[in-house]
């Protein structure tokens, strides 16, 4: 199977996936409270990792999001997909159809009445809890017997295992539906102009991106002969955030102090598992250099009150020149910043090293949020498996930009990735769409597009230059042109040669990380400890930034420990050495 290079846009990562909740699988239909009866199974079933020659019919609840419509005559009866599984042997009926909004609750309501879904898409806490209590089979024997190489290399992204995250036991549960986290780690963005205004180059090390952040403060890069500017800009409100988080000054030094998903950073520091702001000297280290800048005005006085909404706004007031975010980090304020400056330009690179090349070490969560079971009931438990196996073939290893359209959907038109009843999507797209987009709109060779997607984004680009080039541009943005508006953004990701998205591909191939070392559901001390200690290690860490004793931050990891942090750093060491 030959994989296409191009794919969707890198937008993807942010959008939200519609959630599915299945039914029962068996021949014909199954009596609600008995297992189904067992389909008579040739050799060719058992050597086809992709459906039946004995059709079988696969009971199904499904749930789409509002926000969800079918494309032509297509409907939840029959579309590209229920073709696709019909071709392979596997029938569906539907057992009811509801908004997505409903369906935890349909799901456990059918779950306590004893007729419930045999293949349904759950959360890590669910799949631990319906393992427990039998809700759900054991697939490991299935999963080794049916799963496909494609499969497999799916489930072990980026080298690194992400099945051990659905074992209960050290058998394996569910299928999880993998995402790519590194598409979302923090890097710095800048403002090139103020920086070619003051003859400076883009901070690499921690003690350059402070001397540029004075200077942004201090030298008026605006030129406006007014003191109106400040270098850096941190989430100090909203904490471990996506959007100038205060934990992606700490990453420049390898430590890592938090996250935005709610559960602790646990990273391998020497062979041990550690919460990564128990890193006494890399945080340290931070701390004084972030407390120097907020004695010399580079750091706003107030970033310990600042949040999205006034980052945003300073960056787009022309403000602040130095902030953290995703890849994605400047599409939002670019518009306005534009606005307040034609001349504006807003680059990524990588967070400085703060201990020397290397140091600096993106954190990276690795729990998936959604996993596939398949009830105990199920006469056909390697159903599941089946299922994955078409969707990875689809999905993430399609052979054409027709069976990208087809199965996957266009741009703007029609998301049938929905439609799958197990969502395994390419986890290499936004690579591969970055790629392309950038050599058409830097090359004009739009030959390299092969999907819709690419080709709006890279249409909204152009619009973008020829306004620039026209001098409309301005007047254009205030009118709100939507093509331009979009177009302006995505340069910011994959137009720019120094483009959050070039950075994005750049630490990938780089491979610098700070990987999650606890790869499973956080245990109940885990849950019943975070928030308090979470709370607790942001408090501290702007107490010292605003003026208390760095060295008081060796008090405070005392009182971490003590307070159940060194007994939830323990669990996760233990889960790490028994799946390492």
């Amino acid at each position: 199977m030959k994989k296409v290079n191009g794919k969707k846009a890198a937008a993807l990562f942010m959008s939200a996936v519609c959630a599915f909740s299945f039914t029962a699988c068996g021949n014909g239909k199954n009596n609600d409270a008995s297992p189904a009866a067992k389909t008579e199974t040739s050799e060719a079933d058992l050597s086809n990792p992709y459906g039946y020659e004995n059709p079988i019919t696969l009971k199904v609840g499904l749930a789409f999001n509002s926000d969800f419509g079918w494309a032509g005559d297509e409907s939840a009866e029959q579309n590209t997909w229920t073709d696709l599984y019909k071709e392979n042997g596997m029938n569906l009926d539907i057992m009811y159809n509801v908004d997505g909004s409903q369906q935890d609750t349909k799901r456990t309501t059918a779950i306590a009445s004893g007729n419930y879904p045999d293949i349904m898409s759950v959360s890590g806490a669910d799949l631990v809890k319906y393992a427990q209590t039998g809700v759900i089979a054991d697939i490991t024997d299935a999963y080794e017997q049916y799963a496909t190489d494609q499969l497999k290399e799916y489930e072990t992204l980026g080298g690194k295992d992400y099945l051990p995250s659905a074992m209960v036991d050290g058998k394996l549960y569910g299928v999880p539906q993998v995402t790519d986290y590194r598409g979302d780690a923090m890097m710095m963005f800048i403002r090139q102009d103020w920086l070619d205004s003051l003859n400076l180059e883009i901070p690499t090390t921690m003690e350059e991106l402070k001397e540029v952040a004075l200077a942004f403060t201090t030298q008026d890069p605006d030129g406006n002969g007014q003191d109106d500017t400040y270098g850096l800009a941190l989430n100090g409100k909203e904490g471990f955030n996506f959007w100038s988080g205060v934990q992606a000054f700490f990453e420049g030094y390898g430590a890592a102090p938090g996250y935005w998903n709610g559960q602790f950073s646990f990273i391998e520091k020497d062979g041990e598992v550690v919460w990564g702001g128990a890193l006494a000297d890399e945080m340290k280290a931070a701390l004084t250099d972030l407390q120097e800048m907020y004695q010399n005005g580079s750091l706003a006085k107030n970033f310990g009150t600042m949040d999205y909404n006034q980052i945003t706004q300073d960056v787009g007031a022309g403000k602040c020149g130095i902030y953290f975010a995703p890849r994605w980090g400047a599409m939002v304020p670019v518009v306005d910043a534009t606005k307040n400056d034609p001349d504006c330009r807003i680059v990524s690179a990588k967070i400085p090293d703060g201990f020397g090349e290397g140091s600096s070490k993106p954190y990276i969560p690795s729990t998936p949020g959604t996993y596939y079971v398949v009830s105990s009931k199920c006469a056909n438990p390697e159903a599941l498996i089946k299922l994955c196996n078409l969707s990875v073939q689809k999905l993430c290893n399609y052979e054409s930009a027709e069976e990208y359209d087809k199965y996957t959907g266009k741009a703007g038109e029609y998301s049938g990735w929905k439609a799958a009843l197990v969502q395994l999507t390419s986890q290499t797209e936004a690579i591969d769409s970055i790629a392309n987009e950038h050599e058409a709109v830097t090359t004009g060779n739009t030959d390299v597009l092969t999907t819709e997607s690419e080709k709006v984004n890279v249409k909204n680009m152009e619009i973008y230059k020829a306004a620039v080039e026209d001098g409309t541009l301005i007047d254009k943005l205030n009118a709100g042109d939507e093509n331009v508006q979009a177009g302006i953004g995505m340069w910011t990701v994959d137009g720019d040669e120094l483009g959050g998205g070039i950075t994005m591909v750049e630490l990938m191939e780089e491979n610098n990380y700070n990987y999650c070392a606890y790869g499973y559901i956080p245990t109940e001390t885990m849950s019943s400890k975070f928030s308090t200690l979470d709370k607790m290690a942001l408090e501290t860490i702007v107490k010292i930034i605003t003026g208390e004793s760095v060295d008081s931050y060796d008090t405070f990891l005392e009182s971490w420990k003590a307070l159940g942090g060194e007994a939830v750093t323990q669990e996760a060491q233990e889960w790490y050495d028994a799946n390492h």
